[in-house]
C-alpha cells in the first residue's frame, strides 16, 4: 500500500506543477496533497523537505499556508517538515 500512496503522491505532484499554470490554478491544492502523500510514506523525503523548507523561505511560508487549507490528514505530514519545526 505504501508504494501505491507513493506512486500516487508523484502523480499529484506532477499533475499539480502541470496544472497551476492554468486559468483555474487547481495545481496549487494538488502540490501540497501530493507532497504530504509521498512525505507520510517516506522518511528520506521527509527529511529532504524539511531542508528544503529550512533553505527556501518563501516556500516554507506557502506550505504553511496550505496547510490550513488541507484536510487535517494531509496537513499533519507537512507541518512536521516546517522549518521552525524541529521535532521531525
Amino acid at each position: 500500500m505504501s508504494i501505491f500512496i507513493k506512486v500516487l503522491g508523484v502523480i499529484f505532484l506532477l499533475a499539480g506543477l502541470a496544472l497551476s499554470w492554468s486559468p483555474i490554478p487547481v495545481g496549487i491544492l494538488l502540490i501540497p496533497l501530493g507532497a504530504a502523500m509521498i512525505v507520510a510514506t517516506s522518511s528520506h523525503a521527509k527529511k529532504w523537505l524539511h531542508h528544503l523548507r529550512v533553505n527556501n523561505p518563501k516556500l516554507d511560508r506557502w506550505l504553511c499556508k496550505m496547510e490550513g487549507k488541507v484536510p487535517e490528514r494531509i496537513a499533519r505530514p507537512l507541518h512536521e517538515t516546517d522549518a521552525n519545526n524541529d521535532n521531525r
